[in-house]
């Protein structure tokens, strides 16, 4: 005993300095795993926010194009009811108008959410310390998602209406230039069109439509500048993480 009581007394520096050698690194191991882990999710959450920023950018040039497209629809609506309001409209350049005051009327704009849905669906949304811009973009895509539909709708809205005229044929809608190539005169007799100057009822019936074309046409121009206001809110946000994340 005394023995061993010696040589522990002997060895105890040694000892004690291989048991401080294994502690610092076991200590060392677990910092440099922690280390790694928090720079593992910071990269990540890094991605996300300049994943986040792509996808709203190409929402952004989508939906210039969709406004500009709306506000010339908008024209047309406005033009085909000064048409109409004519002693003596056009037959041909009402239906041209329309038709120009419906083309693409009814496309539904889409919120790209190729980001968000897989931060959703990956389980990694507990890597983010602040979920502020998380949850930022999450309302901007429920409240888009909210607006694309009540554009779509007013398009519909405006398609029906156009639709439920009585008599296509009797207001010349055949014959005008965006159907004609449409119009087989191998088969159909051109000269035997109708010709006729628009009815009191027919104008009564396209002054109708023109009106209704101008309100959801105008309608669906706020609706596209709203989402874009929300895209010109949460950009620079995002764009500050994401450059962050590049230097």
């Amino acid at each position: 005993m005394k023995r061993i009581l010696s040589i522990l007394k002997e060895k105890w520096p040694e000892y004690i300095l291989e048991i401080l050698v294994i502690t610092i690194g076991i200590l060392g191991a677990f910092a440099l795993n922690n280390w790694n882990e928090n720079s593992k999710n910071k990269s990540l959450v890094e991605d996300y926010y300049c994943r986040f920023l792509a996808d709203l950018k190409q929402d952004e040039i989508q939906l210039n194009i969709l406004l500009e497209e709306s506000k010339l629809r908008l024209t047309k609506s406005n033009e085909l009811l000064r048409e109409l309001l004519l002693d003596s409209p056009e037959k041909e350049k009402s239906i041209q108008l329309m038709l120009q005051a419906t083309s693409k009327i009814s496309y539904e704009f889409n919120p790209i959410s190729a980001g968000y849905s897989d931060l959703k669906s990956s389980g990694n949304l507990n890597t983010f310390t602040d979920q502020t811009i998380v949850d930022q973009v999450g309302t901007y895509l429920q409240e888009a998602e909210g607006l694309a539909n009540n554009i779509s709708t007013n398009g519909r809205i405006g398609l029906d209406e156009m639709f439920e005229i009585d008599d296509f044929y009797a207001i010349g809608f055949i014959d005008n230039t965006f159907m004609k190539e449409g119009l087989d005169t191998t088969i159909v007799q051109q000269e035997l069109l109708d010709r006729n100057p628009l009815t009191p009822l027919q104008l009564k019936e396209l002054k109708h439509v023109a009106s209704l074309l101008v309100a959801v046409n105008y309608r669906n121009n706020l609706h596209y500048g709203s989402i874009l206001n929300k895209i010109k809110d949460l950009t620079p946000l995002l764009e500050n993480k994401c450059t962050l994340s590049q230097n």
